[in-house]
């Protein structure tokens, strides 16, 4: 559970910066067990869920400008890792995202959490992200992924059915 929550709120995290507490963690972890788990691995559901926000987006809205723009975060994000353009370009656009984005964070989390998902490298958390799974074993690998894909899936999902009012999408198209 307490995965699920903590991807939840990474991102609410990252924008206040007071994601660098869980990061010394992260570190020491790595560093002394040499992998991390729990919420150690949280940010990487919550990463993705970010990218299946840019994603819902991006097949939901009308507005050639947003929607373009929504497949430049999810392309910068899944390739590079980079989740501040979804935040701040798109999320802040439209509120509903932000809870959408945080129930696909906590679906991943927890399936994570449960399966006990474990990273052995740390960096940037894109496409490449299975590389940190690897050396856990493959049943380890498998549920990373698994994890990392329901968090994207969900939020993807929920962002193209709920994270756009009428209005929103009336005044863009």
């Amino acid at each position: 559970m307490a995965v699920g929550l903590v991807a939840a709120l990474w991102q609410l995290l990252v924008m206040t910066g007071m994601h660098h507490v869980l990061m010394l963690m992260m570190l020491n972890n790595l560093f002394t067990i040499g992998y991390m788990d729990g919420v150690c691995v949280s940010g990487a559901f919550a990463t993705f869920a970010t990218f299946g926000v840019a994603l819902g987006a991006f097949l939901r809205l009308k507005d050639k400008k947003e929607k373009s723009m929504s497949l430049g975060f999810f392309v910068s994000g899944i390739l590079g890792g980079v989740t501040e353009p979804t935040l701040y370009g798109l999320c802040f656009s439209h509120k509903r995202t932000f809870a959408t984005l945080m129930a696909g964070a906590f679906a991943g989390g927890i399936y994570g959490g449960i399966t006990h998902v474990a990273m052995y490298l740390l960096g940037s958390t894109n496409i490449l992200t299975v590389m940190g799974f690897i050396a856990g074993g493959t049943s380890n690998m498998v549920n990373g992924c698994i994890a990392c894909g329901l968090s994207l899936i969900v939020s993807a999902v929920l962002t193209y059915l709920f994270g756009f009012s009428g209005q929103e999408l009336e005044t863009a198209g």
